[in-house]
């Protein structure tokens, strides 16, 4: 018979090639790298757990023929650390999709003794499974968000995205109309820097430091540690997909801390946005730091995912938002649940999978 197992570290090269022949999207990472990576996310992070394995499908032969991957975080609810699994991707074999061995993989995995189950980057496929074993969508993190300040070059990279040559061979016509666009149309100006605040580079140890400011009047958070974030500061370097990760701490004039952002800049195009976190009312301080910086370093724009405690500053500074339905919660604590829907909880896309495309 086949069954659910835990990933092995042999099977690495097998699950590599499956992922390979399944996902046909715009890998930039060269295939003899992809052992290398999941070796990485699955098994050198630090805070991998054995009990909450990355789990495969295998058939009565022993190939595998599906797996979802598991990336463990460490939170912290009220007085406790709880354990957050963040699940995906999921890859299924197109002749195991009708045995329902995607739904056998989700309901294994969210049998598991972690607290909280997440998953950012979902298909629609997934979203269906995921509901029908007891998930649900988390609404308020559904939403996307974006900030565009050069829209010929923003549309232009995003319309020409698998079409490099074209892509390069526009950009200088894209910035020229995006210069006459901004002396015209007043949202599209160029934010400047923030005279009241400065900014200096996060590093793992700053970030830290200063996690008790942040979350201070939160009761869900990370609870991260100095090795969990080097590892996690080195990782964001491998990333290809996204660009050059750009982290930097923000302090007002007297030199105190207000908080901090995390993205990926893209030159010319819409820069994404992993990860940003605020001390109190100063949340809009924060994303002013962060436009003008983007825009300084020369993207087009910005792409994040909405946090409850980022909306209201997101929508007064003309930020555009849209459905996308594809972030998924399951916990069987309704006080957890709660608190991620009700802004006090700090979890972004850094505690789930998606910034680990390759």
């Amino acid at each position: 018979m086949s069954e659910i197992r835990a990933l092995a570290a042999d099977d690495i090269d097998e699950i590599a090639e499956l992922y390979r022949f399944v996902d046909n999207s715009d890998w930039r990472i060269p295939p003899r790298e992809v052992p290398v990576w999941l070796r990485r996310t699955l098994f050198e992070d630090p805070w991998a757990d054995p009990e909450i394995p990355t789990l495969v499908h295998a058939e009565d032969s022993g190939e595998i023929t599906a797996f979802i991957a598991s990336h463990v975080r460490r939170m912290r609810f009220d007085d406790r650390t709880i354990r957050l699994a963040a699940g995906g991707p999921l890859i299924v074999h197109p002749e195991a999709r009708n045995r329902a061995v995607g739904p056998r993989l989700w309901r294994h995995y969210l049998d598991g003794p972690q607290e909280l189950t997440i998953t950012d980057g979902a298909s629609d496929e997934m979203r269906q499974i995921f509901e029908l074993i007891g998930g649900q969508m988390l609404h308020p993190s559904s939403i996307a968000w974006a900030r565009v300040f050069a829209p010929f070059s923003f549309m232009g990279a995003r319309l020409l995205h698998f079409r490099p040559r074209a892509k390069g061979a526009s950009a200088r016509l894209w910035a020229r109309l995006d210069r006459l666009t901004a002396k015209s149309i007043r949202y599209f100006r160029r934010p400047e820097a923030v005279a009241a605040t400065s900014t200096e580079p996060l590093t793992p140890s700053l970030m830290l430091e200063h996690l008790p400011t942040v979350t201070r009047s939160l009761r869900l958070f990370p609870d991260y540690d100095e090795a969990y974030l080097d590892w996690l500061f080195t990782e964001l370097h491998h990333n290809r997909t996204w660009g050059t990760p750009v982290q930097r701490l923000v302090l007002d004039r007297t030199g105190r801390v207000l908080g901090w952002y995390m993205y990926f800049l893209l030159p010319g195009e819409g820069c994404q946005v992993v990860h940003v976190a605020a001390a109190g009312r100063h949340t809009g301080d924060v994303l002013d730091s962060l436009f003008a910086d983007a825009v300084a370093r020369g993207g087009a724009g910005l792409q994040g995912r909405v946090e409850p405690a980022l909306l209201a500053s997101l929508a007064h500074r003309g930020a555009l938002f849209r459905y996308s339905a594809r972030s998924l919660v399951h916990s069987s604590s309704p006080e957890i649940l709660a608190v991620l829907t009700g802004g006090q909880a700090l979890l972004t896309r850094l505690e789930g999978d998606w910034w680990m495309a390759t």
